[in-house]
């Protein structure tokens, strides 16, 4: 138990690093030298697809189709090609939001990956009504994931149909979208877990997409529901213990400006986590990173 906990941590952790260091490779390529950030993906994509056809001769079988080896190959190169030429960026350009962001997706990816070994979906969960208490569990998992989408998608909606009223010239744009991105989904993940205790409690919820091997697309999927979930309750008391401790200036570096009270915390905490409980389950599962 202890060693799969800790080897699920480590690797959480370097899938943290390596999303968190390829996004802010991205944006630190297109604001400041797209043709760097550009050669380094292609070059990434190049070493990695062949690497994997490499891995596939030495290891995979005969009659294997080499498809998911040139597209992992393309994925990982993406990965490992923006991470790359975005630290080259930043070393030379001294940019020390690079190195927050590899710090960031240290502990975002250590965390997902303890919660992601101590809890699996509840998968067991059936029936042709499911209400009461299973329906209740249900319908948390559930609503916090469509509570998420729906609630990124009108934030940014109305974040654009408000530009009267707002700035969202070139540079404030990100801070904005990121802001958006987190106080959307922080508010539709709860109100989504809270609707769907109430809804699934009392009158019924669906189960959980069942398989014989929950990965490919279909680990994907139950992945980001049951991640988004996850990480809700997990970053929403996070969110509220760091606005306590830490206070206004842990959230200054994500376009959040004025006080962060803990109510604010609590949602701050539950958009970042159900964003990224979608995004690591949906790859967790889809790799079949199940723990039992």
């Amino acid at each position: 138990m202890v060693k799969k906990i800790i080897w699920s941590i480590i690797g959480g952790t370097l899938w943290g690093i390596l999303f968190c260091g390829a996004l802010a490779g991205l944006f630190i390529g297109i604001n400041q030298n797209f043709f760097t950030i550009l050669s380094s993906l292609l070059m990434g994509v190049l070493w990695c697809t062949i690497i994997s056809l490499i891995w596939k001769s030495l290891m995979g079988r005969q009659d294997e189709s080499s498809k998911n080896y040139i597209i992992g190959g393309i994925i990982g190169g993406l990965f490992i090609g923006s991470a790359i030429g975005g630290l080259m960026l930043a070393i030379l350009n001294r940019d020390a939001n690079f190195a927050r962001a590899y710090l960031s997706g240290a502990f975002l990816g250590g965390s997902f990956g303890f919660f992601w070994s101590l809890f699996k979906p509840p998968m067991f969960l059936g029936g042709m009504r499911i209400w009461g208490k299973s329906g209740a569990i249900l319908g948390a998992i559930w609503g916090a994931f469509f509570g998420t989408i729906i609630g990124i998608f009108a934030t940014v909606s109305l974040l654009f149909w408000s530009q009267t009223n707002i700035d969202v010239s070139g540079g404030n744009l990100p801070q904005l979208l990121i802001a958006a991105l987190i106080f959307g989904g922080g508010n539709g993940a709860i109100g989504g877990t809270i609707s769907g205790i109430i809804f699934g409690g009392l009158i019924m919820a669906p189960p959980l997409p069942l398989a014989l091997e929950l990965i490919g697309i279909r680990g994907a999927i139950v992945g980001g529901i049951w991640g988004s979930f996850l990480m809700t309750i997990t970053w929403g008391i996070i969110g509220g213990i760091l606005s306590i401790t830490i206070g206004d200036d842990l959230f200054l570096n994500l376009g959040i400006s004025g006080q962060v009270t803990l109510l604010r915390g609590v949602i701050i905490g539950t958009g970042i986590g159900s964003i990224w409980g979608i995004i690591s389950g949906a790859f967790w599962g889809g790799f079949g990173r199940w723990y039992n």
